[in-house]
């Protein structure tokens, strides 16, 4: 049955149905999202490490060159840093 009110057409007695997904499908899609979770896991505990890595990177080399300033109070803390820190990617 139709019901013209204005320029909308409404329909009456539409059966309404109701989609659902089996277990199986659950399971699946579930699977799915927890191994996209996991990789997004193990990708920013990556990206972490890395970054952990250079910040200890950089405490070493400014740890050396605060030692060779103290050594040779004319030689530059600032271009001592920079060496250090070349070094240190380098190993």
């Amino acid at each position: 049955m139709f019901l013209w009110i204005g320029p909308f057409l409404l329909l009456s007695n539409v059966v309404h149905t109701n989609i659902t997904m089996s277990d199986s499908e659950i399971k699946e899609e579930t699977e799915v999202e927890v191994e996209e979770a996991k990789s997004d896991v193990e990708e920013g505990l990556e990206d972490a490490g890395e970054g952990l890595e250079d910040a200890s990177d950089k405490v070493q080399a400014g740890a050396k060159a605060v030692a060779k300033k103290v050594a040779d109070p004319d030689k530059d803390l600032e271009s001592e840093y920079q060496k250090e820190k070349i070094k240190e990617k380098m190993d």
